[in-house]
């Protein structure tokens, strides 16, 4: 594959247009793959890891794989038997395991009704119903051939229960297990390779009982309609310059969007809301800058930025806005797991926070890392915890940092609190 698509937010005009009771635009939007597969033409599909009953399952789960990146038609695959790290033979390793496989058997018993042999009353019985439950987790993850370098790591878990009457009617587990891999990894080939999704953009619709505004409105739109984009939004911007149309402007933004890419509608639509507070124009702008948010992510992730160090970037800058220059500041790692990994995000952040103008205590000093402890040992979750922690220490904001969940679905969690007036300044969850 010599070349990803166009990121999120790269929005292609397709040839169509229509209208229903208002004007809209179908566009199809380009997203990236969820790992940095740029460059990756030739993979090898490595046999998943696990013995006994995860044995059958590290099968299915190696002829699943192999099935759905095949079936892309954007890799050659390059059999294990061929294949020697280093030299050159494959592009890429995609490799897992199966850490987990349980079948659990157990029954319960059902009351049921029926209608007596005469049919006029109703008869209760009880029933034996046999459950079977099966719970599965694997991890697969892509590695880069030349460097040995992980491009992207998943860990997916699922269950499912099947009951009968009759416990020989029960789903034999393998049976199962494979029924819960296929549904968990429907959409994994977006991990992989560029994808598209359809969306409409619906224009405003102009509500002034003006005449003449009302003409100059529907003018623009025909040209919509007839898919002359670039002169229906110059027409939408001369009529919001002459008349404050607040339908006009945001018309304007949005086809700007389309015309002229991501920032340059979300400078006409952040203008539009900053002039009249414009509730649809700032639901917009929110979601425009949701799409920028994601491009940065996805430029991270090709230029080999990891998911954590983009985290720490957009925390630092986020800090650094909510807080007063020259705060003093401590930095708690709070976090029940991952605290070696919490310590180096506490390090980079602290920097950045110093070149930002903030005073943060220093991590030696010995009363912040007992407040942690004590912390920690209490399992106390409140904010006045922080701000009593604050005062111990003599700092005027509490940041507190922890990883939560695992595998794909870890989280940095950073929360700044005042230690003066015990209100929350910066919440952030971001996925690592």
């Amino acid at each position: 594959m010599k070349k990803l698509m166009p990121l999120l937010g790269a929005f292609v005009m397709v040839a169509a247009f229509f209208v229903s009771c208002s004007t809209s635009i179908p566009i199809t939007v380009n997203h990236p793959p969820g790992m940095d597969t740029n460059g990756i033409e030739r993979l090898v599909v490595m046999p998943f890891e696990g013995s006994g009953d995860r044995g059958r399952l590290a099968s299915a789960l190696t002829s699943i794989f192999r099935e759905k990146i095949s079936g892309t038609g954007k890799f050659k695959l390059v059999e294990p038997f061929a294949y020697k790290p280093g030299e050159g033979v494959a592009d890429a390793v995609f490799t897992g395991s199966v850490v987990g496989y349980a079948v659990q058997n157990s029954s319960h018993a059902v009351t049921r009704t029926r209608k007596s042999s005469d049919g006029k009353t109703n008869v209760q019985y009880q029933v034996t119903v046999y459950d079977r439950k099966v719970s599965i987790e694997f991890t697969y993850r892509l590695i880069r051939d030349r460097d040995g370098v992980a491009i992207g790591e998943r860990r997916i878990s699922g269950a499912m229960t099947d009951s009968k009457e009759n416990m020989s009617d029960l789903r034999p587990g393998d049976a199962m297990a494979r029924s819960i891999a296929e549904g968990r990894l429907s959409g994994f080939t977006r991990e992989i390779v560029p994808w598209t999704s359809q969306e409409k953009l619906t224009l405003d619709k102009e509500t002034s009982k003006d005449k003449a505004l009302k003409a100059r409105m529907k003018d623009a739109n025909a040209l919509v309609k007839a898919g002359n984009l670039k002169a229906a939004r110059d027409a939408y911007a001369r009529i919001y310059a002459d008349t404050n149309s607040l339908a006009a402007g945001y018309n304007q933004a949005l086809l700007t969007h389309s015309l002229d890419g991501l920032d340059a509608a979300i400078s006409l639509m952040s203008a539009l809301v900053s002039a009249t507070g414009y509730p649809k124009a700032h639901a917009e702008l929110a979601r425009l800058e949701g799409f920028r948010r994601e491009n940065a992510a996805a430029a991270a992730n090709q230029t080999g930025v990891s998911a954590l160090d983009l985290a720490v970037k957009n925390a630092a800058e986020g800090l650094i806005a909510a807080l007063p220059a020259g705060s003093r500041v401590s930095l708690l790692n709070i976090s029940t797991s991952g605290k070696e990994r919490v310590d180096v995000v506490i390090h980079e952040i602290t920097a950045s926070l110093m070149d930002g103008g903030i005073i943060v205590l220093d991590r030696e000093n010995l009363d912040a890392i007992n407040a942690e402890k004590r912390y920690q040992a209490s399992g106390e979750v409140s904010d006045d915890s922080y701000v009593s922690i604050g005062r111990m220490l003599g700092v005027e904001t509490i940041v507190t940092f922890s990883i939560t969940g695992s595998g794909s679905q870890r989280k940095l969690a950073i929360k700044s609190v005042s230690v003066e007036t015990g209100k929350i300044l910066y919440n952030a969850l971001t996925e690592i």
